[in-house]
């Protein structure tokens, strides 16, 4: 139903300082234009959001504890709703709903995780707690209708892309879901903010990930791919729905490899900037 709004514990993932100082410091604001609380799940020092992507019982047991304190915030919200944690942040949702998904269904590693937690007074309960990225949020729990609502500056004549990022498609999210609009989703909530959104195929090739950081040649390849493409088709802005996403396109445009041609400037901005533009909120 659009509109209904709510209150979620949220993961800020890579936006979360220091790692998030080039994040959306507007996400907050925006959301709560629409009728969202999220209420940050506040980390122990030293946890830091990469560990989520590490193999091993301390990267569950972080995850767990991360899944409890979300499901303490969540009590007392509204009754049709399980208690929820959000992140904006494609990997690090992906990589917190897999590890759920492996303690909800593995014992003996919940077994372990809890006698991690125990000194902490946390316990493990994965089936407690949903998972949803930010993108999903809005689109299931507000709406393409409520936006337009709030919309006080159209995004009129702007070119924008949507882009999805590899792992937005990755074990079978797409394929289980067209029936649920999951390949326009992120176009309509666009289009909501009166924006000219423009046909995009490369909406969900890879832009290098983490690997990037690795090779240069190969992250100048895979965004120059996806930059030419862009301003082929007129583009004025990407708007992305990973923060991992938003900057390999930022600093790989600015750092090719020396042999490499010369990329597009089409600057790239996480999708709830856009949001905030289009709202009237202050920069």
């Amino acid at each position: 139903m659009e509109g209904t709004g709510g209150r979620y514990g949220y993961e800020p993932g890579c936006f979360r300082p220091p790692a998030g100082r080039e994040g959306d410091a507007k996400l907050l604001d925006t959301l709560r234009a629409l009728g969202l609380e999220l209420e940050v799940v506040e980390e122990r020092a030293g946890d830091a959001p990469g560990a989520l992507a590490l193999n091993g019982l301390p990267a569950y047991a972080r995850v767990a504890r991360l899944l409890s304190l979300a499901a303490r915030l969540g009590r007392g919200t509204l009754p049709r709703r399980a208690p929820t944690v959000v992140s904006p942040c494609t990997a690090c949702y992906r990589n917190l709903s897999r590890a759920r998904s492996a303690l909800a269904t593995h014992p003996d590693l919940r077994e372990q995780v809890d006698a991690c937690l125990a000194d902490e007074g946390f316990r493990c309960e994965p089936g407690a707690v949903r998972v949803r990225h930010l993108l999903d949020v809005l689109w299931e729990d507000v709406g393409p209708g409520a936006v337009r609502a709030r919309v006080s500056r159209p995004l009129t004549g702007l070119r924008v892309a949507a882009y999805y990022g590899c792992l937005d498609a990755r074990d079978g999210g797409a394929r289980d879901a067209r029936t649920a609009g999951f390949e326009t989703r992120f176009e309509q909530l666009l289009a909501a903010l009166g924006a000219d959104v423009v046909d995009f195929p490369l909406r969900s090739h890879c832009c290098g990930g983490r690997a990037s950081e690795a090779s240069a040649e190969v992250a100048g390849s895979l965004v120059g791919r996806i930059l030419r493409s862009a301003a082929e088709r007129g583009v004025d802005v990407i708007a992305v729905a990973c923060p991992r996403c938003r900057h390999n396109l930022r600093s790989r445009r600015a750092t090719p490899p020396a042999e490499a041609p010369a990329q597009p400037e089409v600057p790239a901005r996480y999708f709830t900037e856009l949001f905030a533009e289009a709202f009237g909120l202050a920069p």
